[in-house]
């Protein structure tokens, strides 16, 4: 057992009232350095396509700007999974999580649109941490408790940022600039990767894998030769075309709706407070935490948020519009968690490589359909993620209901009929 899981289980104060959060000190480490580094992450968020348009984007530049940085780390999802599953976890993790700092700084010297560009693949780099932190996470927490780290670290720790980051950034770039937010923003992106400097150097299990049962070596093909896997990693690819509806949403309230840059900043603020609130919920109350029963909830929730979006500029309905949105985050640690699930630790890191590749695709094709169905009518957008949203989330509660979820032993290959 590891110093993570003896210290996750050991009695004294509260969990909440602990340095590490009750999660143990590798992955409390991963909390903190998340919460300051996803404080950078919050400062431009909510201005980022309007600070693209500022340089001189037309809405599908914007959108390949934005889908620059996916197709990138779409590419190179499935080697960070395998070297996930065989190198230093530790590495991989700092060496990605410190690549926003130059991305960030060269927003502060962009002048045309494809410099941003350049910014987003190095900003999106930080994504090819996700398959190492998620498999440092499952290594480093009692099964019982993944869940609840997976929320503390991919969500909890970005919503906390988040409740303060886009008001402030929004405010400060109408004040002072564009160009001083994403000063700031590198500075936050360094600190964070800095504390990952003390994390222990956890390698992975599958370095002297055997092969399965059936003579399948380790890797993709026995991975995919799971049936629950599939179907988790089909929802991986799937959830994130929902950004359609999202992409331009700050651009739609800033021409189509008057709102200020610092307004807007402050819908994403009480939006992160929000979805602060659900991620608690999810990671406290065990039927949320029900990886499929909580993905459909988000859909569901997100799907009212496009509603509210197309039909009204009322300014109380689009923030509960903003809290629905943001609320739709928690989607991601259940995603992890249900990979967790059905994957053995040998091959965790390929599983949430796979992962990665699927969201990479859906954040690669979701804005440049929003760029294009934005210029063809200012409301499409919404009624696509709708259009997504929904269905997807009938389908989640339908699989809750159905799925036994494999044990989180080896993956057996499915018998052929031949």
């Amino acid at each position: 057992m590891n110093d993570d899981t003896n210290a996750s289980a050991q009695p004294g104060r509260p969990r909440w009232r602990r340095a590490d959060l009750g999660l143990g000190r590798n992955n409390g480490l991963l909390f903190w350095s998340h919460l300051i580094w996803g404080l950078g992450f919050a400062l431009q968020m909510a201005i980022w396509t309007l600070f693209i348009e500022s340089l001189g984007a037309s809405p599908g530049q914007i959108g390949l700007v934005i889908g620059a940085g996916a197709v990138m780390r779409t590419l190179l999802a499935l080697p960070a999974g395998s070297l996930a599953d065989r190198g230093s976890l530790k590495r991989i993790v700092i060496l990605a999580m410190a690549a926003p700092v130059f991305g960030a700084l060269v927003l502060t010297q962009a002048s045309v649109w494809w410099h941003a560009m350049v910014a987003a693949v190095l900003i999106d780099a930080s994504g090819l941490a996700i398959p190492a932190v998620s498999a440092y996470v499952a290594a480093c927490a009692p099964e019982g408790e993944r869940t609840r780290a997976y929320t503390y670290i991919f969500n909890l720790s970005i919503a906390a940022g988040m409740m303060v980051g886009p008001a402030i950034g929004g405010w400060l770039a109408e004040l002072a600039g564009f160009r001083w937010v994403y000063a700031f923003s590198a500075l936050c992106y360094a600190a964070g990767t800095v504390i990952l400097l003390r994390l222990d150097d956890i390698r992975p299990a599958a370095a002297d894998a055997e092969p399965a049962a059936g003579g399948v070596r380790p890797g993709y093909r026995e991975l995919l030769s799971s049936r629950p896997v599939r179907l988790v990693l089909a929802f991986h690819a799937l959830v994130p075309l929902v950004f359609v509806g999202t992409t331009l949403l700050p651009n739609f309230l800033h021409d189509q709706r008057g709102y200020g840059l610092g307004t807007i900043g402050t819908l994403g603020s009480i939006g992160s407070a929000a979805g602060f609130g659900f991620a608690l919920l999810v990671s406290h109350w065990r039927p949320l935490s029900r990886p499929f029963t909580g993905i459909g909830v988000t859909l569901a929730m997100i799907g009212v948020a496009f509603a509210l979006f197309i039909i009204t500029g009322n300014i109380v309905l689009v923030a509960a519009g903003y809290m629905l949105r943001y609320s739709f985050s928690a989607v991601w640690s259940l995603l992890s968690a249900a990979i967790a699930e059905v994957t053995p630790e040998r091959l965790r890191g390929r599983a949430y490589g796979a992962g990665e590749l699927g969201v990479g695709i859906g954040d690669a094709a979701a804005p440049l359909a929003a760029g294009q169905l934005y210029g063809a009518g200012h409301t499409l957008p919404f009624v696509a993620g709708l259009i997504v949203a929904v269905p997807l989330s009938a389908v989640a509660f339908v699989v809750q209901r159905g799925l036994v979820t494999a044990s989180p032993g080896p993956v057996v290959p499915e018998a052929s009929d031949g």
